[in-house]
């Protein structure tokens, strides 16, 4: 009973981690709003992917690498330049003619969204901050256990990742139906500003820490 309710915190976790609005959730938003449903869906399981990547680094011992200040200024930079192209993207599809506006544009933005899911993921500072701090510290507490019992828990935190991707791609799935093209026009520049604001954030820390 008791590893059941370990499980089922750790499923939360992973809930709980994945909810704050961020990058990720208005990218995969987004693409659900202008490329549909698979390809909202491509971007939320490349970003899982990355998730899991981290996971692994942490349960293997790899914190301290990552922690280093040129190893942040990369990731910083990176996702700075990223979410910069997906910002200018965003916006400039919320102006572009109505087939291209609902049809995504054309298939290679589909092929694509795992890869920018991944990157996101990946170079995204504020993921390292939760996974690191929140994940990092809850794993210290399944020390005494078993090495099995910390893969399922781990595997319960990918849980809780995967249900909340399932969750906003189909939400936003069914919703777009009920709005018109104006509507979906405004989100779209609306996530477009929030990916830049995100840019912008993480060019700010990139300055502070080669600054300093």
């Amino acid at each position: 009973m008791e590893g059941a309710l370990t499980f089922l915190q750790f499923i939360v976790l992973g809930l709980s981690l994945a909810a704050p609005i961020g990058p990720m959730n208005v990218e995969v938003m987004k693409r659900g709003l202008t490329e549909g449903f698979l390809s909202s869906w491509l971007v939320g399981l490349g970003g899982l992917t990355g998730d899991i990547l981290l996971l692994l680094a942490i349960y293997f011992g790899f914190a301290g690498f990552m922690q280093l200040t040129i190893v942040q200024i990369v990731m910083y930079a990176a996702g700075s330049l990223m979410l910069g192209y997906l910002a200018y993207d965003s916006m400039k599809g919320a102006f572009s003619s109505r087939l291209a506006l609902l049809s995504g544009g054309n298939s290679g933005h589909s092929r694509s969204s795992f890869v920018t899911g991944l990157i996101i993921a990946v170079a995204n500072p504020l993921s390292l901050l939760f996974w690191f701090g929140i994940y990092g510290s809850s794993l210290q507490t399944l020390a005494a256990s078993s090495w099995m019992f910390s893969l399922v828990c781990s595997f319960a935190v990918i849980l809780g990742l995967f249900l909340w991707n399932l969750n906003i791609v189909l939400t936003v799935h069914f919703s777009k139906r009920l709005m018109n093209e104006k509507f979906i026009r405004g989100i779209t520049f609306a996530a477009g500003m929030c990916l830049f604001g995100f840019s912008i954030h993480f060019a700010v820390q990139l300055y502070r820490l080669v600054v300093n």
